[in-house]
């Protein structure tokens, strides 16, 4: 380190004095980066000479508040941190590999070039890491209909520090009734541990999501929570959905047993008022076949009579 200061010194006393009064100054965005993953640092000269080329010959990057850089390089000397890298040559932006969160904070940046020493221009890295799957369970794991029963939800792997969201299969807000933990790791990630107590559960409230949020209120993770009640297995086929078409099928049928007894009973209805009509008939055909006999049977009398007189 002593040696790569005094280099450094020594460029400093020979850029300045081939600057020409030339005016060099550098410009960083802020650089967002994930934890695991390359973060870049994007940086560039800005120069009021009409010349453009511009040589880097050695740069330091120091993170506030820590005493020895993060990042030194020099093209005589060998001294590049294996995770800052410069990408391509004279270009001042960086890259970070390997990000983790204690990346996260305010950097000073010092170059030097062959138009001077560029010194104390800052920049800013911010971290993030999404949430893995969330995962579920209750206490006790069976539940009796209208017992009490306590829901964990926990979600690990995320920064900043969340939230964790709970509705019920009617999208109905419990949130307010859960108490949040945020547990922080030694490598400063975040653990969320959501509970939800009921004193009374209601069969129909589930299944359960929970809804894991990052700092910024933007869902990243869902979880469906089926729970297991006491003679109803709500972690395989006999949900409330199950119940309910089964509940409807039933009633279906018997609509159908009192629509089909109702044609019933009209048909034999129809039936019987037919027969009566028939009956009506046979009747009329006798009393009119009587009554012809009657008129031959009276006529064959009087013809018998005029015969004999």
């Amino acid at each position: 380190m002593a040696a790569l200061l005094v280099l450094l010194t020594a460029l400093i006393f020979v850029s300045v004095g081939n600057a020409d009064n030339r005016i060099l100054d550098l410009k960083c965005a802020p650089a967002y980066g994930e934890v695991g993953k390359t973060t870049k640092i994007s940086c560039s000269f800005k120069s009021t000479s009409v010349d453009q080329d511009i040589n880097i010959n050695a740069v330091s990057v120091l993170k506030r508040g820590q005493e020895n850089p993060v990042f030194s390089f020099s093209n005589k000397i060998g001294t590049e941190d294996s995770r800052f890298k410069l990408p391509s040559v004279n270009n001042p932006s960086l890259e970070l590999v390997n990000t983790t969160v204690s990346d996260e904070g305010e950097y000073n940046y010092q170059i030097v070039t062959s138009r001077g020493m560029v010194t104390d221009r800052s920049f800013r890295i911010g971290v993030t890491a999404k949430y893995h799957e969330p995962t579920t369970i209750s206490w006790p794991e069976k539940i009796e209909e209208g017992g009490s029963v306590d829901l964990y939800c926990n979600a690990s792997g995320g920064y900043p520090a969340g939230s964790i969201q709970w509705f019920d299969n009617t999208n109905t807000d419990w949130t307010k009734s859960a108490t949040l933990k945020t547990t922080e790791g030694e490598d400063k990630l975040v653990q969320l541990s959501s509970k939800l107590t009921f004193k009374k559960i209601d069969l129909n409230w589930v299944p359960f999501r929970c809804v894991v949020l990052n700092s910024k209120f933007v869902k990243e993770r869902e979880s469906t929570f089926h729970l297991k009640f006491t003679g109803v297995d709500k972690g395989s086929s006999v949900t409330v959905s199950v119940v309910l078409m089964v509940t409807g099928i039933i009633v279906v049928a018997v609509l159908m047993g009192l629509l089909f007894r109702r044609r019933r009973i009209q048909r034999a209805s129809a039936v019987r008022t037919t027969l009566n009509t028939d009956e009506e008939d046979d009747e009329n055909e006798d009393g009119n076949e009587a009554k012809a006999e009657g008129q031959i049977g009276e006529c064959f009398r009087k013809a018998t009579t005029e015969q004999d007189t």
